[in-house]
């Protein structure tokens, strides 16, 4: 008999390892409880054929979107399979990782599947159990405990509630309840623990890391400030648990899951500090890479930049977001195009990599600044797969619960849709489903005209807008005759 089994569900498309399984391990071992985690995930993108991985990915992502009767057929048997897998252990408890509100199908099939053949207790955890996303407003969580599909779900800092619950302490902070106790001190937690992952069902072979929780911006289009208070490790933990991994799993390639690694500037100097030190004399150099957020030229100096280089830091993933200086401080990112010129001239001087994250059909975003996006890349074209060695076009601007564009929807005048990417900006009507996607693709075929390296990575919900593009106008026709009516759309939905 397991205590306990954690498991990812599809569908996040992912290239790496999720890390919540290993963390939860860790902190459910030093308590003395068994644990096994199986990332399907990773086994559904690996083992589905493509010809049934985009219908399937159109199912999981939720029931507005048009499905075939052989996906849902060819779902619930893996969903029957993954069950099965799950039951040979014996569990006293399975948790189910929702990442986001894309595992939110497979989670409630799965839960369905388990409660048809066992006893085991049903716990949800992860950003996917609460409000929003493509599903609707209702918690997730909450919902599937009203149904009895599941016995518990918890909000997060699951390394502590979780434990509590296995413990029996249900009242726990986080337990069936939208308000958690967030843990303070992260140095406290143990590393993580990828024993029972695969890691040879990764494109990216690399063991995921975390230095902190939460973020020091507020970016107007991200909610990771509803979820947690910024908080971090020490520098010199963090430097020393990817040692230790490496030394471990034989692997000294680190993937950061960090809003942004260099928040805190003064521990994130220690970290560099220390890694770049150990490269000097390892045999085998770590190398690793995140999300870095570009700052003003007067916070650093030439050392910092020649130990990021010797830290092994690569592929640093920067929100730039946009040419336009103007949608980038309504954005709330805090720095300028004049920063991202100092930062690249250092990358370049140093030898450091990065990708460009870019936003496209922003709601305050004009012809003139969009025009202004393509401007700074030919700009840039000399630093095209040197220092920037791509760029990520976003798949659609969805406005999320939780974020600052969603929770100042009224006063921005931006009338919101359950379909997430389907908002209108009534400041901005050149901004129809026809132009969103037509900036997207203008920007893809600009940058590889330029010999960019572009990154698509379309998720779900773009594709679905590619897909039923005529469905996605039909919605925005009638939500405009509906403002046109009422005079008052700016919060309302449909």
């Amino acid at each position: 008999m397991t205590d306990i089994v954690l498991v990812n569900v599809p569908g996040t498309l992912t290239n790496k390892p999720l890390m919540a399984p290993a963390l939860l391990k860790a902190s459910l071992e030093k308590e003395g409880f068994t644990c096994k985690t199986i990332d399907f995930n990773a086994r559904f993108y690996s083992e589905v054929n493509d010809s049934a991985l985009h219908e399937l990915e159109k199912y999981f992502i939720g029931p507005d979107i048009d499905v075939t009767d052989n996906a849902h057929s060819l779902a619930e048997n893996i969903i029957s399979l993954y069950a099965t897998e799950i039951l040979q252990y014996n569990p006293n408890f399975v948790g189910i990782s929702v990442f986001t509100y894309q595992s939110r199908v497979a989670a409630k099939l799965l839960s369905i599947e388990l409660k048809k053949h066992s006893d085991s207790k049903i716990i949800l955890g992860g950003q996917g159990i609460i409000d929003g996303g493509i599903l609707g407003k209702s918690g997730f969580g909450q919902t599937l405990l009203e149904s009895n599909l599941i016995d518990y779900y918890i909000r997060s800092e699951g390394e502590s509630s979780l434990v509590e619950l296995l413990k029996g302490n249900t009242a726990h902070p986080g337990i069936n309840s939208n308000s958690f106790k967030q843990i303070d001190n992260l140095d406290l937690l143990p590393w993580a623990n990828y024993d029972d992952y695969d890691f040879s069902l990764y494109t990216k072979k690399s063991i995921p890391m975390l230095s902190s929780r939460g973020c020091v911006r507020s970016c107007s289009f991200c909610d990771i400030h509803s979820h947690w208070k910024y908080r971090y490790r020490s520098g010199n933990d963090v430097a020393n648990e990817m040692i230790f991994q490496a030394q471990k799993y034989n692997i000294e390639d680190f993937v950061f899951g960090d809003s942004l690694i260099n928040g805190n500037l003064k521990e994130f100097k220690k970290f560099i500090e220390i890694l770049s030190t150990y490269n000097k004399t390892a045999e085998k150099k770590l190398k690793w890479s995140s999300q870095f957020i570009v700052r003003n030229q007067q916070q650093l100096n030439e050392s910092y930049w020649e130990n990021l280089a010797a830290s092994g830091a690569y592929n640093l993933a920067i929100g730039i977001e946009t040419g336009s200086d103007k949608v980038r401080e309504h954005m709330n990112k805090k720095f300028t195009n004049d920063d991202i010129d100092y930062t690249l001239g250092m990358f370049e001087k140093y030898g450091i990599t990065c990708v460009f994250l870019i936003i496209t059909g922003y709601p305050t975003e004009t012809k003139l600044d969009f025009q202004e996006t393509i401007n700074m890349f030919t700009k840039y074209k000399q630093y095209s797969n040197t220092v920037i060695t791509s760029v990520t076009p976003g798949s659609g601007l969805g406005i999320l619960s939780g974020t600052p564009l969603f929770e100042h929807a009224a006063e921005e005048n931006i009338q919101l849709d359950k379909i997430e990417t389907n908002w209108i900006a009534w400041n901005n009507l050149d901004l129809t489903v026809d132009e969103k996607i037509h900036r997207r693709q203008f920007l893809v075929d600009h940058l590889r005209k330029l010999g960019y390296n572009v990154s698509i990575t379309d998720n779900a919900a773009f594709t679905m807008m590619l897909d039923k593009k005529d469905y996605y106008k039909k919605r925005q026709h009638i939500m405009i005759k509906i403002k046109k009516e009422n005079n008052n759309g700016s919060r309302s939905e449909i």
